[in-house]
């Protein structure tokens, strides 16, 4: 069957979305900066990282070597995989990995992630005493803590660091992965300000950093940059239409369930069989009815 081809009446309003499109990305978005990392050199992705951590983190980091981007984490377990926008190791060998998340962090996500940075930084056959150390870096615009409606970063603050606290003394436990949520509203004026500002910024002739401008000069004016823009949203696209249609099916087995615990056919464990679900999940359903 031939390929239906755009009409020129309908190509030309198709151009003006996607140059406005184009126009309005920022380094903020899962899309500005995925893309500015497909465009980067290996060389450039460290220096990438190395600015990044050294700013967010306030200290001195890298030098960085093996840096990726959207390199796929997959766990033994089958979980969904983490694609981190960035990953790397420093000179000592330790695991970094930085992305952006813009407007919200899903309820979960950070120990997901987590998890996967902790399985990749043991060496198989190991014992747990060699775990590398691992550090993860989120950009975000995010402003309550995820499930709850508590302010994420308190008094507009850049930066705020997860650790494993005692809640009974106070005393901080040793970590071996570092997390640190950086704060993409914070307008300082300091180099994190210069940052958070150069991630929101529309037009790379008002960034501040040479690096990030170069990149988002790419990203906006070059036909490649064009292309990798429009190759990335599409995958982006079908992943969501995938998750949907997943949890369609999710949906579509939970309220199966429900009407075979209501009408009594089945037991526990064969309605979950045939449903697909697990028993947890429908002994819940079932605590659910009989409240």
């Amino acid at each position: 069957m031939p390929v239906k081809k755009r009409s020129d009446h309908e190509v030309e309003p198709f151009k003006q979305k996607l140059e406005e499109y184009r126009r309005k990305l920022t380094l903020k978005t899962d899309v500005g900066f995925r893309v500015a990392g497909r465009l980067c050199s290996g060389p450039e992705l460290e220096q990438l990282m190395n600015l990044l951590a050294d700013v967010i983190t306030g200290r001195k980091t890298g030098p960085f070597h093996d840096v990726q981007t959207q390199k796929d984490l997959i766990t033994v377990t089958g979980a969904k995989s983490v694609e981190p926008d960035l990953f790397g190791n420093d000179e000592e060998d330790g695991i970094w990995c930085a992305e952006v998340q813009n407007e919200s962090i899903e309820a979960g996500r950070i120990e997901v992630e987590r998890a996967h940075l902790v399985l990749n930084g043991l060496p198989g056959g190991k014992p747990y005493s060699c775990l590398k150390k691992s550090h993860m870096i989120w950009m975000t615009d995010a402003i309550h803590i995820p499930g709850t409606g508590r302010p994420l970063f308190p008094d507009g603050q850049p930066v705020v660091r997860l650790e494993t606290v005692d809640s009974a003394t106070g005393r901080r436990f040793p970590d071996r992965t570092e997390v640190i949520l950086f704060n993409l509203r914070y307008k300082g004026n300091s180099k994190r300000g210069d940052l958070a500002h150069d991630f929101r910024e529309t037009d790379p002739k008002k960034m501040k950093n040479p690096l990030l401008r170069e990149l988002m000069q790419r990203v906006k004016y070059t036909e490649k940059g064009e292309m990798e823009m429009c190759e990335l949203t599409r995958q982006i696209f079908q992943d969501g239409k995938t998750e949907g249609l997943q949890e369609g099916e999710i949906r579509s087995s939970r309220k199966t369930a429900e009407q075979l615990l209501q009408m009594g056919i089945g037991s526990l464990q064969q309605i979950a069989k045939a449903t697909r679900l697990s028993l947890s999940e429908v002994q819940k359903l079932q605590a659910k009815l009989n409240a």
